[in-house]
């Protein structure tokens, strides 16, 4: 019965039939999209001004406090992928042996520990087995690269073991 109305009308009256149902359709369409416009609060940030908060059980970057790594290797053992590099030498008996922050007495003397962050699946195995607990995930997340040789982090050297106060600064908060 449609059909046979529109087909009894004028194409003068269709015209203005479909920019009356263009109009409509326009106005509902805009009155959708301004209310999540005018309602919604966006869920974007504006970042780096402003930080994602992460939740505290997120795993990013790796951490090794090397000042309290006893060089026992077992992080590295527990590696499913073998990215982290160890080594050490025992120390001389001759030599008095320095504690940890905890207590513990560091026997070996750490001569490199180096995680391949390129490699990294970043399973939390490392940080379960460590006995002093000087390997962890901190909270930075900002960590990319130019080359893949650059995700190897010498957690011996000097501008590492600077990350230090940061790091375990953002473990306390």
């Amino acid at each position: 019965m449609k059909n046979s109305i529109e087909q009894q009308r004028s194409p003068f009256a269709q015209y203005f039939k479909n920019i009356f149902d263009a109009i409509t359709s326009t106005y509902k369409g805009m009155s959708i999209t301004m209310g999540y416009v005018l309602t919604k609060k966006p869920t974007s940030i504006e970042y780096p001004e402003v930080r994602e908060v992460l939740p505290k059980s997120a795993r990013m970057r790796l951490y090794n406090d090397a000042l309290n790594c006893i060089a026992c290797n077992q992080c590295a053992m527990a590696c499913p992928v073998d990215c982290i590099y160890i080594t050490s030498y025992p120390r001389p008996k001759d030599l008095e042996v320095p504690k940890t922050s905890d207590g513990t007495p560091k026997r070996q003397v750490l001569v490199q520990y180096t995680i391949d962050t390129s490699l990294c699946c970043y399973c939390g195995l490392c940080t379960t087995v460590c006995p002093t607990e000087c390997i962890t995930h901190s909270q930075d997340y900002e960590f990319a690269q130019y080359t893949l040789g650059q995700f190897k982090y010498d957690y011996t050297s000097d501008d590492i073991i600077a990350w230090r106060d940061r790091i375990l600064g953002q473990k306390e908060n």
